[in-house]
């Protein structure tokens, strides 16, 4: 299986601790200046949906421990509903 790569407009699963998982989008990322390589992660839990930065090697790390893996639009729909 291939690493993901974190890509604006992507859909990803993240596995946390007590083997859960929460559903994001990547909604957008800066590649120049004082922010490059931060990207805005839109979260859904069951509670809420909020949005949180991530450093790009944050992401990588994640992909490196088999944490995150990308899903489909209606995979992060189910999250939703």
């Amino acid at each position: 299986m291939e690493t993901p790569r974190i890509k604006v407009g992507g859909y990803y699963e993240l596995k946390v601790r007590d083997n859960r998982t929460i559903a994001f989008a990547v909604m957008y990322g800066f590649k120049d200046g004082k922010n490059k390589g931060v990207y805005a992660l839109m979260m859904y839990t069951p509670e809420k949906v909020f949005e949180f930065p991530v450093h790009e090697s944050l992401f990588a790390q994640w992909a490196d421990e088999g944490k995150v893996r990308e899903i489909t639009s209606d995979e992060a729909f189910a999250y939703i509903v």
